[in-house]
């Protein structure tokens, strides 16, 4: 069985990836992915605003995301890859499921940030999206369920 597991370093994501981690004796292979829901760079031949300092800043942000999970995988005897894709806001649950299908997942698991009311209405979620437009199963966790 391949997995993805959806990782930011939050509560939420380390709590998504410790669960996934206990498939290690079925897991063929675990992707662990990071989307960076930030600005996406441009050709470098573009003019930007945007400083080259602040991309910078963000892949150094995204290394140690990948050193926190490194971290959290530790010595566990599973295959797995770490995978930093991009996307606007509302492109995050789509971009989780393109990259699952691309690696041949059979199953994604992701956090949630427990969102309700007017904050779920204004800033989304990213775990109901990508309940709707997955074709695999989705296994949500919580970070209150660990």
């Amino acid at each position: 069985m391949k997995v993805l597991v959806a990782f930011d370093n939050s509560p939420s994501g380390r709590k998504a990836l410790s669960f996934a981690l206990k498939f290690e004796q079925i897991c063929d292979f675990l992707t662990v992915l990071y989307v960076n829901p930030g600005m996406v760079r441009v050709a470098s031949n573009v003019d930007t605003i945007v400083p080259e300092a602040v991309f910078n800043d963000q892949d150094k942000f995204v290394e140690e995301i990948q050193k926190a999970a490194v971290e959290l995988i530790g010595d566990k005897a599973i295959k797995y890859e770490f995978v930093k894709v991009e996307a606007t806001g509302d492109e995050v649950a789509k971009k989780i499921y393109d990259t699952a299908m691309s690696r041949q997942a059979d199953f994604i698991i992701t956090g949630t940030r427990k969102l309700t009311g007017l904050s779920k209405f204004i800033l989304g979620s990213v775990s109901s999206e990508l309940i709707k437009v997955a074709q695999i199963p989705v296994m949500v966790v919580s970070p209150d369920d660990i």
